[in-house]
């Protein structure tokens, strides 16, 4: 009795087979690869918006401080506009200068999108030396500042406080801009900072 072989198939895939899995296949990683993208720009859209807080925090809250400590000295008064402030302070002794009154000055430069801190000795802002000039923030489409004094129960706001005015204000709300990640209004941060020595009325 002769044996009999059992013949097996060994046909391999056919031509329609390998375009089903290959168009299966490219589905499938196009679909991986867009939600990866997806989720990649959420990641640094949320990591932008963080940091973006972050500086703007940190830039009102070295302004604020700078502020509050705001003297009345006619030699430097206070004045500023609706993107530019100086104002006279107390200093102790630094690295660079000895105790004393400096002149400090917030300027908005729009070309370089920067807010600029400038730290002047008495004799520089009169000699009108450049002094120390460093950037607080960059990357900013706006800085507006708004200036108050107290009239009785009432807060006034004004877009500028001119030298003349004598004393300080009572208050300075600060705004500062970021462009906006999307189509639309630029986002704003914003704080409004009391003075412990500004007027209390208008020409006090």
């Amino acid at each position: 009795m002769g044996l009999k072989l059992e013949s097996k198939d060994y046909r391999g895939f056919t031509l329609l087979e390998l375009l089903i899995a290959v168009t299966i296949f490219s589905i499938v990683s196009v679909a991986i690869y867009s939600s990866f993208s997806v989720g990649i720009r959420a990641w640094r859209k949320a990591e932008e918006s963080y940091k973006i807080r972050q500086e703007a925090r940190h830039a009102l809250e070295d302004i604020g401080h700078e502020l509050r400590t705001a003297v009345n000295f006619t030699p430097m008064p206070f004045e500023g506009s609706s993107d530019c402030v100086s104002f006279s302070r107390v200093l102790k002794n630094s690295d660079k200068y000895s105790e004393g009154i400096f002149k400090i000055t917030y300027t908005f430069d729009a070309e370089a999108k920067s807010l600029y801190y400038i730290l002047q000795t008495y004799q520089e802002s009169v000699q009108e030396e450049s002094g120390i000039k460093s950037i607080l923030t960059s990357g900013i489409s706006g800085f507006q500042l708004k200036y108050a004094y107290l009239d009785g129960e009432e807060v006034i706001w004004r877009d500028d406080w001119q030298s003349d005015e004598i004393d300080v204000p009572f208050g300075v709300k600060v705004s500062l801009f970021y462009p906006s990640q999307s189509e639309g209004q630029d986002i704003e941060f914003s704080e409004t900072i009391l003075i412990p020595t500004g007027a209390l009325k208008e020409g006090s």
